[in-house]
C-alpha cells in the first residue's frame, strides 16, 4: 500500500469498508495504470489478505492451464482441488495430459476464470490494469502477479 499510495496510484486515507476490509479511493495517477480506451476512475481498491480464490467474470468457462505446458486440463478434477485448497491450502493436481502434479496456486486458468493468493487487490469497477504496471507492481512485491477479471 505504501508504494500504491507514494506513486499515486490511490489515496491514502481510507474510504470505507467492504465486509472489514479497508477500500482505498484512487489517486491522481490511477488512469496511468488502467487500459485505454476505459480509462479513469474506479469504486475503489480492497486488500485482501488471507488464503482467498478470487474469481474472475461469472459464465467464465475456463479450464486449468498446466503449469508444465499450459495445455488446457478440463478433465482434471479442479473443482475438488479448489474446495480442499480453500479449506486447507494444500491442493495438489494432477495434470491429465502429463500426468505432473503440482500445487494448485501454480494453475493458471483459461479466461483468467481463478487465481489462488494469500495476498489480493480487489478493483472495483474499473477497467483493466496495464500490463506494464502489472509487471512493475510485481516486481515492487518480490512475487508472481495474476490479474483475474482485471483484480490483482
Amino acid at each position: 500500500m505504501a508504494w500504491l499510495v507514494a506513486e499515486g496510484i490511490v489515496c491514502p486515507e481510507q474510504r470505507y469498508e467492504v465486509l472489514g476490509r479497508p477500500v482505498y479511493s484512487p489517486g491522481p495517477r490511477w488512469g496511468d495504470v488502467t487500459q485505454w480506451p476505459v480509462r479513469g476512475s474506479c469504486d475503489g481498491l480492497a486488500v485482501r489478505t488471507g488464503r482467498t480464490v478470487f474469481w474472475g467474470s461469472l459464465g467464465s468457462d475456463g479450464s486449468p492451464l498446466c503449469p508444465h505446458g499450459a495445455a488446457p486440463a478440463a478433465a482434471a478434477p479442479w473443482p475438488e482441488a479448489l474446495d480442499a485448497w480453500y479449506r486447507t491450502g494444500a491442493a495438489p493436481l494432477r495434470c491429465p495430459g502429463c500426468g505432473r502434479s503440482e500445487a494448485l496456486p501454480e494453475w493458471a486458468w483459461e479466461d483468467d476464470r481463478f487465481a489462488l493468493a494469500h495476498l489480493g487487490f480487489e478493483i472495483r469497477n474499473a477497467a483493466r490494469l496495464r500490463p506494464e504496471f502489472v509487471a512493475g507492481f510485481g516486481r515492487v512485491l518480490g512475487h508472481r502477479v495474476r490479474t483475474v477479471a482485471g483484480k490483482l
